[in-house]
């Protein structure tokens, strides 16, 4: 197993190589620091904007409220999700999740039970120019 992963810049968009096991990191074309760990929402938490190399992870006793939340890696919501999602990887919308919100993203599951109350949902093969990074960290 290789000790670098090919990472994308949501800033720039420029692709890099970086530590596996890195948290953050900045990017060498615009000098951003990037979040590249998974974020894990176990509380309520309202922010304007969500952005992650890694997948944004809402578990059941999640609520989140952002405007913009973009998650190369993927997205899973067991909880609540409000805000407008896209992602390089597969959402996958828990049996008893609550989602409003838009959503673009390469692969879409939602189990039965879950609460879609609205959005507009799109699944172009490749959301973000990330869908070959999210294939390589499965």
């Amino acid at each position: 197993m290789s000790a670098l992963r090919t990472i994308q810049c949501y800033h720039c968009r420029r692709r890099f190589e970086a530590p596996r096991r890195a948290l953050s990191t900045s990017c060498p074309g615009c000098s951003k620091p990037l979040v590249v760990e998974d974020v894990v929402i176990k509380t309520a938490h309202s922010v304007r904007k969500i952005q992650t190399c890694g997948r944004l992870i809402v578990q059941k006793k999640g609520r989140v409220m952002a405007g913009i939340i973009e998650a190369h890696a993927g997205v899973e919501v067991e909880g609540i999700l409000e805000g407008n999602v896209v992602s390089g990887g597969l959402v996958r919308i828990g049996p008893k999740a609550q989602w409003k919100g838009d959503c673009r993203a390469p692969r879409l599951a939602v189990e039965l039970g879950a609460c879609i109350a609205r959005g507009f949902f799109s699944v172009p093969e490749d959301a973000l120019g990330v869908s070959d990074l999210a294939a390589e960290a499965e």
